[in-house]
C-alpha cells in the first residue's frame, strides 16, 4: 500500500501563538497530531517536542517492533516534558495531547492521549476512531473542557492504543480541537469525499476560520492507495 497526505496548521484568528503540530511521514506510514498546552511558548515547546523527536527515531521491517519503539518514544517524551515543568516551578504545566497513526502494509496502530482526534472515511462512512480524553466541568464563567489524559498533564499518563485493519481507499483525518469542533460530521464527510485531500482540507480549515476560530488549529489528512 501507498500513501499520499496532505497537512494544515494555523494559529486561528484570536490566539498569537500556535501551539499545534504535525508529524509526516508518508515513506514509513506514520502520523501525529499534538496540542500543545502550557500556554505560550510552553505549549509550542510541548508540541514540538512530540515532532522532533519523531524526527530523529529509526524504524525496522518489524511492524510490532516499531510499536514498540513509537509507544516508547512518546513516554520518553513524556517525562521530558514533565522534568522541564518542574523545572520551571509554579505548578507548571507544560504537556500536549497527542493523536497517531501508524502503518504497515494492511495493520495499522492509532495511539493517542488527550482529545485531538482521527476519523476514517470507508466506504462513504464517516467513523470517528479515537474518544475524547476530556470532561466538562463547571467555573463561574460557564461550562469549561478540561483533559483528562494527555503527555505530561497532572496524573499518570495512560495511552490508548487500537489495532485496526487498513484497506485501499481508506482515509484519515488527524486533527486537533480547534478544527473539528467547528464543523460537523455531514459537513466533515462531504467535503473529504467530494475532493482531493488537499482541497478537504483548505475547506475544512476555511470554514473554521470564517468563524471564531479562538484556537489554533490543525489536521492531517491520509489517503490509502496501491499507486505505484
Amino acid at each position: 500500500m501507498n500513501f499520499e497526505s496532505y497537512c494544515i496548521t494555523h494559529p486561528g484568528k484570536i490566539r498569537k501563538n500556535n501551539e499545534d503540530s504535525y508529524f509526516v511521514n508518508d515513506e514509513f506510514g506514520l502520523w501525529i497530531v499534538c496540542d500543545g498546552m502550557g500556554g505560550h511558548q510552553e505549549g509550542n515547546f510541548a508540541s514540538r517536542a512530540v515532532s522532533d523527536m519523531f524526527e530523529h527515531m529509526k524504524f525496522s521491517l518489524h511492524y510490532e517492533k516499531n510499536i514498540e519503539s513509537i509507544i516508547s518514544q512518546i513516554y520518553n517524551i513524556h517525562l521530558l516534558l514533565k522534568n522541564k515543568a518542574q523545572k520551571t516551578g509554579k505548578n507548571s504545566v507544560i504537556g500536549t495531547t497527542i493523536v497517531l497513526l501508524y502503518i504497515q502494509n494492511n495493520r495499522g496502530t492509532i495511539i493517542h492521549a488527550g482529545d485531538s482526534r482521527c476519523y476514517v472515511l470507508r466506504n462513504n462512512i464517516l467513523e470517528l476512531l479515537t474518544d475524547d480524553h476530556a470532561k466538562e466541568i463547571d467555573t463561574s464563567n460557564g461550562k469549561r473542557k478540561v483533559l483528562t489524559n494527555a503527555l505530561s498533564a497532572p496524573g499518570e499518563l495512560s495511552l490508548e492504543i487500537q489495532k485496526i485493519d487498513i484497506m485501499e481507499n481508506d482515509i484519515y483525518l488527524l486533527c486537533t480541537d480547534g478544527m473539528y469542533e467547528t464543523l460537523n460530521d455531514t459537513f466533515i464527510k462531504e467535503t473529504i469525499e467530494n475532493v482531493s485531500i488537499e482541497s478537504a482540507l483548505d475547506t475544512m480549515s476555511q470554514k473554521v476560520l470564517c468563524g471564531l476560530a479562538s484556537d489554533n488549529l490543525t489536521a492531517v489528512i491520509v489517503r490509502i492507495t496501491n499507486d505505484k
